[in-house]
């Protein structure tokens, strides 16, 4: 790959470029931007042509950046890349470009490529479409902590997204049981759920969200990284148990909670509604 400011860096101008393309040996891959004829378009190449279309300050990222260190397994539809408050160029097709300025700390190169550090790419990827599975893999996979992810978050704060960013991480910060606990009450307030009662002890167990009237028990899991082979034990015990004492469970996760909270009010108030 190379732009036309990379070539005419390395002594070509606009006419021996032109030469190449007329040849075959180059393609056009974008405005300013070219391949070697042979080079396979794959789905990096296209996240490569799309950064290299904002030019040398370009940054890829959001969900494409978190694509690009291998925390998802595809890049989406369009590509996005920060540029500088100052950028006055046009965005190719499919290329969003954001712009921002970025804290030196969130910007690191990879494969030849400018692209956001790890724990904005997870934080901009969940706000850009990947949700809190995003966060939730960077964290299985070690690449990130959530000490990175609050540092990143706090160097965001007042900027667009932010305000979602920290919504999706309270799901994995200490305190984001009570967090959950906060907002499944008011998902039902909202959705005028009531007859519950949180946090009722049964026997050797504590339901999170008790239907008493209907054994409904509405149990709040723990985002996945959370859990352990202990935990994850403990879980399928207090299951069985439930089940055993009549109780119709049902579990959410903080995804749900947040990204899906009409398909929470669904399921329980379908649970509710034989025995209404």
């Amino acid at each position: 790959m190379i732009t036309a400011q990379q070539a005419r860096e390395h002594g070509l101008d606009r006419s021996a470029v032109v030469r190449r393309v007329a040849s075959g040996d180059w393609i056009r891959a974008a405005a300013r931007v070219y391949r070697l004829a042979d080079y396979p378009y794959t789905d990096r190449t296209r996240v490569r042509v799309a950064t290299l279309t904002v030019g040398p300050q370009g940054v890829l990222s959001g969900l494409a950046a978190a694509y690009w260190h291998g925390i998802v397994g595809k890049p989406p539809k369009v590509i996005t890349v920060t540029a500088p408050r100052g950028w006055h160029g046009r965005a190719a097709p499919a290329v969003r470009v954001m712009r921002r300025t970025l804290d030196d700390t969130d910007v690191v190169e990879r494969k030849g490529l400018r692209v956001t550090g790890i724990a904005l790419s997870v934080l901009d990827g969940a706000v850009d479409g990947g949700g809190v599975k995003v966060i939730d893999t960077a964290l299985q996979l070690r690449r990130t902590t959530v000490d990175d992810l609050v540092d990143a978050y706090e160097r965001r704060r007042g900027c667009v997204g932010a305000v979602r960013m920290g919504q999706l991480l309270l799901g994995v910060q200490s305190g984001a049981r009570s967090a959950a606990e906060r907002l499944t009450v008011n998902i039902f307030r909202k959705a005028g759920i009531t007859g519950w009662t949180a946090n009722l002890a049964c026997g050797s167990y504590e339901i999170d969200f008790a239907f008493r009237e209907h054994k409904v028990a509405v149990e709040i899991d723990g985002i996945a990284f959370h859990n352990d082979a202990v935990s994850f034990q403990r879980d399928r015990t207090k299951l069985n148990a439930m089940v055993t004492d009549g109780w119709l469970p049902l579990s959410f996760t903080w995804g749900d909670l947040v990204e899906r909270p009409g398909y929470v009010t669904a399921q329980v108030s379908h649970a509710l509604a034989p025995a209404a």
